[in-house]
């Protein structure tokens, strides 16, 4: 089997001979990519609990312990850009939030931003990112989102990939999302801030 096949079909095994030089991101085509089962979704509310995140279901209230051992974030807003130039885009988006960090790969997300098309936006996200390369933290965010025109601005679920650079006292998330339905394509830059 050539070593281009085996990697598509996930074999981990095959390697570069020493003598040859290893394309750029090959270490990260060899690593396998799946979404969390289904059934670790009891695992992550247990993280999550443990890294002082609650939800009052009574109160409809989301509560974060602040003097809980996990790094706790100040999300400060965002920068977009959009490939269509010519719409009457919003890039700069600001906004507040909070992320709290659950472990090494994960973390959750709750604030508000002023979207692109000038609405009110409130987001509640996991970010899941088990991948390095470099000081690159690679994954996926899943959650739900208000204020776009999908639903007439109800939430609505998301999906997205999740470029993340974190330093010890600030860090930035960077996705993208793909022109569709007539939409422009948007990358976005979202910055944020350690408590201590």
């Amino acid at each position: 089997m050539s070593e281009q096949a085996a990697l598509l079909q996930g074999d981990t095994q095959s390697t570069v001979k020493h003598d040859e030089k290893e394309a750029p991101g090959a270490e990260l085509a060899r690593q396998s990519w799946s979404l969390p089962k289904l059934d670790s979704l009891g695992k992550i509310g247990d993280q999550m609990k443990d890294a002082g995140i609650t939800f009052n279901k009574e109160e409809g209230k989301l509560k974060f312990d602040l003097e809980s051992k996990h790094d706790t974030w100040l999300q400060v807003g965002a920068l977009s850009y959009h490939s269509k130039r010519d719409g009457n885009y919003n890039e700069q988006n600001y906004g507040i939030g909070i992320l709290r960090r659950i472990d090494d790969e994960s973390a959750f997300a709750v604030g508000y931003y002023k979207n692109s098309i000038h609405r009110d936006t409130f987001y509640a996200t996991y970010h899941y990112t088990p991948y390095e390369i470099g000081p690159v933290k690679l994954g996926m965010q899943v959650g739900l989102v208000t204020g776009y025109k999908a639903l007439g601005g109800a939430p609505v679920p998301l999906l997205l990939p999740l470029a993340t650079i974190e330093g010890k006292r600030s860090a930035v998330d960077l996705t993208c999302i793909p022109a569709f339905g007539g939409a422009s394509a948007v990358c976005a830059a979202q910055f944020r801030f350690k408590f201590d």
